[in-house]
């Protein structure tokens, strides 16, 4: 398995996952994911295949997770983590020092996940996914990239970046 940057021509795939991911309700359209492929900061995980991608930018002086996909039949492998965390060290390697996200509040598992990596609850947005559809805003104080790159897990994750 391979954490890289994204590229344009990974966007049939990435909409394919996306849409495999949430309802049509929920997924973010191509032209969407057209505009953070473009502008924003995007790794996808290759394993014969595209596995899973994860979407962030900027706003304002915080780092920003757009989305987070692993495709139902790679979950459980530790991709999510990953993804996470190349997104991270690229972030704070351009000098962000706080990431935020937002989860369903019934997503007990992405929530387990980005507890695991230190993300902490901020607040609770009321209907952010529509009526009735709650989301948690959380968010993660980053380090300086010097000191990410401290763990073996960083370091691999950077020798697989182009």
């Amino acid at each position: 398995m391979r954490i890289r940057r994204g590229l344009a021509g990974d966007l049939p795939s990435i909409l394919a996952a996306e849409r495999a991911c949430f309802s049509e309700e929920a997924a973010f359209s191509a032209e969407v994911l057209t505009f953070f492929l473009e502008f924003g900061v995007t790794f996808v995980a290759e394993a014969g295949g595209l596995a899973g991608f994860v979407m962030g930018f900027v706003a304002g002086d915080l780092g920003k997770v757009a989305t987070l996909d692993v495709i139902p039949g790679r979950r459980g492998e530790g991709l999510a983590q990953r993804l996470m965390e190349a997104l991270e060290m690229e972030l704070a390697s351009r000098g962000f020092e706080a990431v935020t996200l937002e989860v369903a509040v019934d997503n007990r598992g992405a929530i387990a996940l980005y507890e695991k990596l230190g993300y902490r609850e901020a607040a609770l947005l009321e209907g952010y996914y529509g009526t009735g559809n709650d989301a948690i805003l959380m968010a993660k104080l980053l380090e300086p990239e010097g000191r990410l790159l401290q763990t073996t897990r960083y370091i691999d994750i950077q020798n697989d970046l182009p």
